[in-house]
């Protein structure tokens, strides 16, 4: 979030919280602004006309993600707000006087963390983010080639690399920009990291870096050591920066706390890639990133119900962080939405909980190049991809609000590319408030330029608040509040538009034996997936090539929730979703002594030949052939995995192919059998009738064949019996009833 004066937002919360003091918000609705510090009268001037503002709420930012507070201490020294540097306790007392006045006068405070030179670590922005993707991106141009002459070893902190992060007219020492830390030390933080591996469905387990401290020396291919930047205070002293970011909070008297996450660079450098350029040729994934961001959420979540329970929670997030499809790196697409099925809780928290300060998306520094525009029908212009990314958020189930930008947009480069840019204007400004406004819980919008930021944040507060809701008509007294030239006080609003549409049907489910190509959709897990190129048979769901499309939902058909097979051996699981009420507590249960145990005739399973190293060769290389990018052979002795369309022979001099390690080595093999499943069946009571429905019992086909009894019985859990080997049990799946099954062999079914 790049700003300079003042930001504003506006929303409308699901369920309304008693504030700290003098409770603000009293039936749900919201209307906010972030201030960001450079000036203490600022905050003096808010304060002091509070109860006139046109907004309720207030976010004063940026805090450092590296920060360390000991309780009680009462001193903003390791916090790095940068409100007054010159007072003895940096402010604390002062601020904390200001915050109990806007309280007074009916808007709420919140304190942000983060921020975009809070984020960036120039070294590697610059070398993951600009230079690994060529050299005719407009950042490229405007940092790597006016700084450097085109050469990436020519970037060293003593151009802050280039000027990746802000432009030498910005100010900036190496000193200003930070990262945020995994404080390895804290016992909140491990139980974070606990909770997100435990909770994970996605394809990679995750791989921490808390040897990333600022100031620790890191070794690079191209510019040799270079220093992490930020403060290791917080590790010295043996302090949780998230943790003493709620004790802060707290000593404070505020509301709320924002995270405002916009580490690039993290997505960039830990990448799954399987391009041999390491340049996303064949899309990637960013699933560590969504690891580190979920683990710093709820290591917030842990601390705000431990220490100060009425805390509220909100984040500023990635306008394409809801966006399906293949990442290509360079931005967060896609994280807030890889985050929906592993830690759906953990997303409410933030957007419809009692604690809900809200998804505050940066629909933003949007570019009309061809490259950057949204897919049809959505349109290029800038309301059409705040409209397009904000239904994004809509199909994911993330409540959200919607980003506003005043005057010149940071991205892309004005000085390189302003043919691209897309400055808001009152009209606009007029067209989102009308068309996508009224389907969000509100808006947050930078420093006035083109449109005066009273005018828009009146606007806002009569949309969300009422017309005639008194401070609507009130003013921000920002330091510099003229009109600019161009400008005025009107803002055109016209009707609604289009509603934005919830997830779509599921697709077919997901099958680890079929062979998926280009443009091939299935469903797996409650999620749409589509194929962009051709994989081998049993890729995982999510890896490079089968990119998750969004939430879906079901109509009855069912959903796959196979995991792809570590061997031929290897058991599957369907869930076939059936579409029964929840039944009342009055259901009729099944009789506990109609259990019964059968162990059905054993069935004979190919032996499977593995080398001693566990190892197996793939099908042998034939000379001639041409293979697909995902192919997979072996040759002389290893493994290997095709990068793209080859009839090369594998060789580690080929870019066109990937060793995957040796195979077959060792002494003789050994043969292994895996036996059946003994199946324990349940026979449902025949006398159980359920109280809710006196209708006769359905039947809901799956869609590998096959009947499945929809009654009484699916009232409960439990087991039923199987044929083919099958173990059979009722599961819920999104509210909903569901049988799932697993089977010996795998292509058995009920």
């Amino acid at each position: 979030m790049l700003l300079s004066s003042l930001v504003l937002a506006a929303a409308t919360a699901v369920s309304s919280v008693s504030a700290l003091a003098n409770p603000p918000v009293t039936d749900g609705k919201v209307v906010g602004g972030y201030a960001l510090f450079g000036d203490p009268v600022k905050l003096k001037l808010l304060a002091d006309n509070a109860a006139n503002l046109p907004i309720n709420r207030v976010w004063l930012s940026f805090v450092r993600p590296d920060l360390y507070y000991e309780p009680g201490s009462n001193t903003l020294v390791g916090v790095g707000l940068n409100y007054n540097n010159t007072q003895a306790d940096y402010g604390f007392a002062e601020i904390k006087q200001y915050v109990q006045k806007l309280q007074a006068g009916g808007v709420e405070v919140f304190l942000a963390m983060g921020g975009w030179d809070y984020n960036c670590w120039p070294w590697s922005y610059a070398y993951y983010s600009i230079y690994n993707y060529g050299s005719t991106t407009p950042t490229y141009q405007s940092t790597i080639q006016k700084y450097g002459g085109g050469q990436i070893g020519a970037c060293n902190e003593g151009n802050q690399f280039c000027y990746s992060c802000e432009p030498p007219s910005n100010g900036n020492t190496f000193d200003s920009f930070t990262i945020f830390p995994e404080p390895a030390n804290s016992a909140t933080w491990k139980q974070a990291q606990e909770y997100v591996t435990k909770n994970s469905k996605m394809p990679e387990a995750p791989v921490w870096h808390p040897e990333l401290v600022g100031g620790a020396k890191y070794t690079t291919e191209k510019n040799g050591v270079v220093t992490v930047p930020g403060s290791n205070v917080w590790a010295q002293k043996g302090r949780d920066p998230y943790q003493d970011f709620v004790y802060v909070a707290k000593d404070l008297g505020l509301d709320g706390v924002d995270i405002d996450y916009e580490e690039f660079w993290h997505a960039d450098m830990f990448k799954t890639d399987t391009s041999a350029q390491k340049n996303c040729g064949n899309g990637c994934t960013l699933y560590q990133t969504v690891y580190k961001f979920s683990a710093i959420m709820e290591n917030m979540r842990i601390n705000i119900k431990n220490i100060y329970p009425s805390l509220k929670l909100s984040t500023a997030a990635s306008a394409a962080g809801a966006w399906a499809g293949t990442w290509w790196g360079g931005n967060h697409k896609g994280l807030t939405l890889n985050m929906v099925p592993s830690y759906p809780d953990l997303v409410a928290f933030v957007g419809t909980g009692a604690n809900a300060g809200g998804w505050n998306i940066m629909t933003y520094d949007l570019s009309n190049s061809t490259v950057n525009c949204p897919p049809a029908p959505a349109t290029c212009s800038l309301d059409g991809q705040v409209n397009f990314y904000m239904a994004q958020h809509t199909a994911a189930g993330v409540v959200a609000n919607v980003g506003y930008e005043i005057g010149t947009p940071a991205y892309p480069p004005p000085a390189i590319d302003a043919a691209h840019s897309m400055p808001l204007t009152n009209a606009l400004a007029g067209a989102i408030i009308s068309n996508t406004q009224p389907y969000y819980k509100g808006g947050f919008f930078a420093s006035p330029s083109d449109i005066h930021v009273t005018t828009l944040a009146r606007v806002l507060c009569k949309a969300v608040l009422g017309a005639n809701t008194p401070r609507c008509s009130g003013s921000i007294p920002i330091l510099v509040n003229d009109v600019l030239p161009g400008s005025s006080d009107t803002v055109p609003i016209g009707p609604p538009g289009p509603a934005p549409s919830g997830p779509p049907a599921c697709a077919d489910p997901y099958s680890p034996t079929q062979q998926y190509t280009n443009g091939m959709k299935f469903s797996y897990n409650g999620y749409n997936y589509a194929c962009t190129y051709w994989v081998p048979a049993g890729t995982q769901p999510g890896q490079p090539g089968l990119p998750q499309q969004g939430l879906c939902a079901s109509t009855g058909a069912a959903t796959s929730t196979i995991a792809p097979p570590a061997s031929s051996t290897a058991k599957s699981t369907t869930t076939a979703i059936i579409t029964t009420a929840q039944p009342t507590s009055s259901a009729a249960q099944p009789s506990s002594s109609a259990a019964q145990t059968s162990s059905p005739a054993a069935t004979s399973a190919k032996p499977t030949t593995t080398a001693a190293t566990g190892v197996p060769c793939t099908a042998a290389w034939v000379s001639g052939t041409a293979y697909s990018g995902g192919a997979q052979v072996s040759n002389k002795g290893f493994n290997w995995v095709a990068n793209w369309w080859t009839n090369t022979e594998p060789n580690t001099a080929d870019a066109s192919w990937k060793q995957a390690g040796a195979c077959g080595s060792g002494p003789a093999p050994s043969s292994s059998v895996v036996p059946p499943v003994t199946s324990s069946v349940v026979a449902p009571s025949t006398s159980a009738k359920p109280t809710t429905s006196s209708a006769a019992p359905a039947t809901t086909s799956a869609a590998t064949g096959g009947e499945i009894f929809n009654g009484a019985s699916c009232t409960v859990f439990g087991a039923r019996a199987c044929s083919n080997q099958c173990q059979c049990s009722y599961v819920t799946v999104n509210g909903a009833y569901a049988l799932q099954y697993q089977c010996t062999p795998a292509s058995a079914r009920c």
